[in-house]
């Protein structure tokens, strides 16, 4: 049986597909799987690929339902024995005080029954930065950034050292700057202090990719690692240096069956900054726009069945069309209102949202095909990719840092790019329009 180099667990599908385009863009075969498979499952859908991803939805559950369901994903990767693991969140470090970045990595040190490992949630080709243990977004404190505004988990406190320490059982260090900066070596001494010291998880100082890559030269002999995307970017130069992969594939063309002469469905459940300037870009070319409230979509206010006929004829005469919730902060806390007034808590009303919309969509989806799904937004990304029963990824090269184009493998064929809220340029939507009619250049 084929032994994997990398196998990872991401708290949710848009920083699953993060990873492993970083891990693709430089010539890992990557496959991205949906959800908890069988394990018979996994072995299928996982020979031949050098490094697994799996999206497990954790984010926002409880933080025991986390913690299970991230041990049984270790577990069932463990069939094809990888030589390092990750438990990969998001580069704002997305949680509460309660969770679940801390449960999820308490579950996988039990499961691997290993007594150490790191924190890096910095990503600083994306503006993610950690110093003397804060975390910074372009330059703002964590807690200063659009973040601190999130509907699910507002970050309002900076200081990780402190934050994770509050989500595990376990002794929360910081391995600072100044280690990092002296180099590999120096900095993998201070893990070996750290953990000397019982300190069972270290937090890294990151300001630039030099120190990205020097993190990721001493944590490669580690078992298991936790962070952002960062590690994708490095580590397969790593194993290249050392013979374990090959020089980048070439390109393979791709074995889709979505209609190339139909438009494509941009779905758009996040209400982030970066989100809202794409939606008014491409609305501002010309793109067909829907704009439901989520009041009007739980509240049965809304036609669906005028919408989804609609949809279906402009995607069949090949118009790009944009079904989106997002709003601007006003409309989120009316919605929010409206949810309190009905007994929902927030993190009800997103779920409840995220469902809905995903049933609109297969409603769409299987009256006619598209050329192409792109979605911003990781709770609408893992209900679409659930409600869709895509099952698992092919994963191409990014379109920009962090976002790659993929192929489903499962109940629709089709190429398909989730997008994190935050992430991407205003024009992202045209870029990710671009790659999917090139497909065959992106597939690896």
């Amino acid at each position: 049986m084929d032994r994997l180099l990398f196998a990872a667990v991401a708290d949710d599908d848009t920083g699953a597909s993060d990873l492993a385009g970083m891990l693709a863009e430089h010539g890992v075969r990557t496959l991205l799987v949906i959800d908890l498979p069988t394990a018979e499952q996994f072995l299928e859908w996982s020979e031949g690929y050098q490094a697994v991803v799996m999206a497990e939805g954790t984010r926002n559950v409880a933080p025991a339902v986390a913690y299970e369901r991230t041990r049984a994903a270790i577990r069932i990767l463990q069939a094809r024995r990888p030589r390092l693991f990750q438990i990969k969140y998001c580069s704002t470090f997305d949680s509460t005080p309660e969770g679940n970045i801390g449960p999820s990595i308490d579950a996988a040190l039990d499961e691997l029954a290993e007594d150490f490992t790191v924190a890096v949630p910095a990503l600083p080709v994306n503006g993610r930065t950690t110093y003397q243990g804060y975390h910074f977004v372009h330059g703002r404190l964590l807690s200063d950034s659009p973040m601190r505004h999130h509907p699910l988990t507002p970050m309002t406190n900076p200081n990780l050292v402190d934050l994770l320490g509050r989500q595990t059982r376990r002794k929360v260090g910081l391995a600072p700057y100044v280690d990092v900066e002296a180099g590999a070596e120096r900095l993998g001494g201070r893990f070996q202090e750290l953990s000397r010291e019982g300190v069972a998880v270290a937090l890294v100082d990151c300001l630039s990719e030099r120190h990205l890559e020097v993190i990721c030269r001493a944590a490669e002999g580690l078992r298991l690692v936790s962070g952002g995307s960062g590690f994708g970017r490095w580590l397969p130069r790593i194993w290249r240096e050392r013979g374990l992969i090959a020089d980048a594939a070439e390109s393979r063309p791709p074995p889709g069956e979505a209609s190339r002469e139909a438009g494509c469905l941009i779905v758009a459940g996040s209400c982030s900054e970066a989100t809202r300037r794409q939606n008014g870009w491409l609305s501002g070319r010309g793109a067909s726009v829907s704009h439901v409230r989520p009041e009007g979509l739980l509240g049965g206010d809304l036609d669906r069945a005028a919408l989804v006929t609609r949809l279906r004829r402009e995607l069949a005469r090949g118009l790009d069309c944009l079904l989106t919730t997002s709003g601007a902060p006003d409309d989120v806390r009316r919605a929010q209102d409206w949810a309190a007034g009905r007994g929902m808590t927030e993190r009800e009303l997103g779920e409840a949202v995220s469902d809905s919309l995903a049933g609109l969509v297969l409603e769409v989806l299987e009256g006619q095909p598209v050329g192409g799904l792109i979605v911003a937004g990781g709770e609408t990304s893992g209900a679409l990719c659930r409600h869709l029963k895509l099952g698992a990824l092919r994963v191409g090269k990014n379109i920009e840092p962090g976002v790659p184009l993929c192929l489903s493998l499962g109940g629709f064929r089709l190429p398909v790019v989730l997008k994190s809220g935050n992430f991407g340029g205003e024009d992202f939507y045209g870029r990710a329009l671009q790659a999917i009619g090139r497909a065959g250049e992106y597939i690896v």
